[in-house]
């Protein structure tokens, strides 16, 4: 398929990746992104050759992580060679080894590292839409003027596998001008709705909405909030989701669901062991692991999780993924601390279940609040409370009720 953009990045910043991807193609931008554009059972090092050479512009999620990565530089030592603009995307504050910096030394270079995400990668496509089209780049946004009110903010947990589990943030103000009700104090989710294919990175991460959906809101669902007079927040959530699984073609898989009685097909490949060595420590893997990737129905939704297969090197059908699957992110830039589990067993079942633990800043007035967690980008919605002790939260992803504690 043709792409403008070949996105490069170090798998353990695939999140940011994965938003960049989405940004720009919601806005036209066409981009080749591994593993999704990487057809199961191609040579990796051949497609990876092909799609900077089928690209007209490069764009290098930059980080610490990109500057310590032999693939990378490899990967645009290629993209200087075939001519194409690079673009860093940096989302770290840290300078390019002098190999990368001798390849980099552009006009593009964008900082990314101050929340929220999203206004950089707008900004992103707007740069590359005008290289596309022979223009000079848009002048760089403004910086953010900080709040003056304190407040809170929280987000619910449905799946992203990108992936899926949604965070819906509220908002706290410990001095609401016009007086009580506040958020300050202790919270307890007592019903979730999600919006159908809203999944974010910000979400459980690598859980598509086939799981995540249903989890969210069904009868396991265990999230607490606690808002200080500050508008520091703490959130932590759980949820799970089981139903059956049957094999469907060669690379197909059908999942239905205990919760919602829903049935989706997701495709599916696995990653041998010497190429998902990069995805061990960051998804939470052993030596030795696999990869497996589950492309949901949506385009944009796909989902990297690694393990083992009971049924290493003889399994057909479901048995070929038998095993327990997993996603652990904590502390990787731009990412919530969430862990993702999905076990599938030989009898045609499977059990997913995602936790979050996530810290930060809210501010919350006139009915709108904004989150800036410790990692992860910066989201915002509205609330409406029923009494002092009952309050709904909404966001692009569906909405939380809150039931105070204390």
């Amino acid at each position: 398929m043709a792409h403008d953009i070949f996105i490069s990045y170090s798998s353990k910043d695939k999140p940011t990746a994965d938003a960049a991807c989405a940004v720009l193609e919601a806005k036209g931008i066409r981009c080749w992104i591994a593993p999704r554009d990487i057809t199961p059972g191609a040579d990796w090092g051949e497609a990876i050759v092909d799609g900077i050479h089928g690209a007209r512009a490069f764009v290098l999620v930059f980080s610490s992580n990109a500057n310590a990565s032999p693939q990378i530089k490899r990967e645009v030592e290629r993209a200087v060679n075939h001519g194409l603009a690079i673009i860093p995307l940096r989302i770290e504050d840290v300078k390019p080894t002098k190999t990368l910096e001798y390849f980099i030394s552009t006009p593009h270079w964008l900082d990314a590292f101050n929340p929220p995400l999203e206004k950089h990668l707008n900004y992103l496509a707007e740069i590359i839409r005008r290289i596309l089209d022979g223009k000079a780049p848009p002048p760089a946004p403004s910086p953010v003027a900080m709040p003056t009110i304190y407040g809170f903010d929280r987000r619910l947990v449905a799946g992203g596998i990108v992936s899926a589990l949604v965070l819906l943030a509220l908002g706290v103000n410990g001095l609401f001008a016009s007086g009580p009700p506040t958020f300050t104090g202790k919270w307890k989710a007592s019903k979730v709705t999600l919006e159908s294919g809203a999944s974010s990175v910000s979400d459980f991460s690598y859980a598509t909405d086939v799981f995540a959906k249903p989890a969210l809101e069904g009868p396991d669902i265990d999230g607490t909030l606690e808002v200080t007079t500050l508008g520091q927040y703490h959130y932590r959530s759980s949820a799970q989701d089981t139903g059956t699984v049957v094999a469907d073609g060669k690379d197909g898989l059908r999942f239905t669901s205990d919760i919602n009685h829903l049935t989706t097909r997701i495709e599916y490949f696995l990653i041998e062991p010497q190429y998902a060595q990069s995805l061990i420590g960051p998804y939470g893997g052993n030596t030795g692991d696999m990869g497996l990737v589950l492309n949901a129905p949506s385009p944009m939704v796909q989902a990297t999780l690694v393990g083992m297969p009971l049924a290493r090197g003889f399994g057909t059908g479901v048995d070929k993924v038998v095993g327990t699957w997993r996603f652990r992110a904590v502390g990787i830039p731009m990412m919530p601390n969430t862990a993702v589990e999905l076990e599938i067993s030989h009898d045609g079942r499977y059990r997913f279940k995602g936790e979050t633990d996530e810290h930060g800043m809210m501010t919350a007035a006139d009915g709108n609040w904004t989150r800036t967690p410790q990692t992860g980008p910066a989201v915002s919605g509205t609330y409406v409370f029923d009494g002092s002790g009952r309050v709904t939260c909404a966001a692009a992803n569906g909405t939380t009720v809150w039931e105070r504690t204390n």
